[in-house]
């Protein structure tokens, strides 16, 4: 018997639980956003360490944290920096690869005020 008519079935990336509606934008259980294509899902398994090391190319640390027009700014802002002097792209570079690593992440551990 064969799957014609049937989609596969399809889980939330950060939860697990099933979901249920075929075009649903978000999961019912834990409101995480849900797309049919994997790389364009934003955190799903986010590794900082991967973000940094990927932004050796300045921005694909950003397009890999799932945050395109980030990455592509980025990537102009730094080529700018780098025409202006050597130092100055360095810093700047250096920035932005901080940013795709840690952006977000440091707020996500400090307590509930």
């Amino acid at each position: 018997m064969t799957d014609a008519g049937f989609e596969k079935p399809r889980f939330c990336s950060r939860c697990g639980q099933p979901i249920v509606v075929a075009e649903a934008s978000f999961c019912k259980s834990c409101g995480a956003p849900v797309t049919r294509f994997p790389l364009l899902r934003r955190n799903s398994g986010f590794n900082p360490v991967l973000a940094l090391v990927l932004s050796i190319v300045p921005g694909v640390g950003h397009v890999y944290r799932g945050r395109p027009f980030k990455g592509i700014m980025w990537f102009f802002f730094v080529s700018i920096a780098y025409g202006v002097g050597p130092p100055f792209g360095i810093l700047i570079h250096m920035i932005c690869a901080a940013n795709a690593a840690f952006s977000g992440t440091l707020r996500e551990d400090l307590p509930a005020r």
